[in-house]
């Protein structure tokens, strides 16, 4: 897999862990190995092994039991504050939209879950608004409005203050 991370000031760094999936990857023999992303006081991968044991006597196929391997940290938080987008594998992941980093993959499959041929086309902040509107007044109706806010943004992926961000932004579009 590889981390591509794009900062704010342009430059881009890739982090690639197709080392970890070789067969002495960690140690030892790896039959595979199992990478998770996160986000939290920075970027973090947790690695994760199945080792490879001998085959038994009575002629079944090997186990190969997970194990827990290394965690990576990545980026720091203060770096994690200057990131711009972050890809897995050529696919966004991640993206700065105002002052957070938005999960774009959960975006992505909230936007094809609930669009349609009723729903906006063109920019993201269409569509996030939109979606937003549906999801607090369909998902979320007897909820608080605050609350009903909260959940449609953390429904999407994305802060608050992203939300704000992209909804000021479609509130902004002028007609000629």
């Amino acid at each position: 897999m590889k981390l591509t991370v794009r900062f704010l000031d342009g430059s881009a760094e890739t982090f690639d862990t197709d080392a970890l999936t070789t067969e002495s990857a960690l140690g030892r023999t790896n039959a595979l190995t199992d990478l998770r992303v996160t986000l939290g006081d920075g970027l973090w991968v947790d690695a994760s092994w199945y080792r490879m044991t001998q085959a038994p006597d009575d002629e079944r196929m090997p186990l190969a039991q997970r194990s827990a391997g290394c965690r990576l940290h990545v980026l720091s938080e203060d770096e994690l504050g200057q990131v711009r987008s972050i890809e897995l594998d050529g696919t966004l992941q991640w993206l700065r939209v105002g002052p957070d980093l938005c999960d774009m993959s959960l975006f992505d499959e909230v936007a094809d879950l609930a669009y349609g041929a009723g729903g906006p086309s063109g920019s993201m902040a269409d569509k996030a608004t939109w979606l937003h509107d549906l999801l607090k007044d369909r998902l979320f109706p007897r909820a608080k409005p605050q609350e009903a806010h909260a959940r449609a943004c953390a429904a999407l992926g994305m802060t608050e203050a992203s939300y704000e961000f992209l909804s000021g932004l479609a509130a902004n579009v002028y007609d000629e």
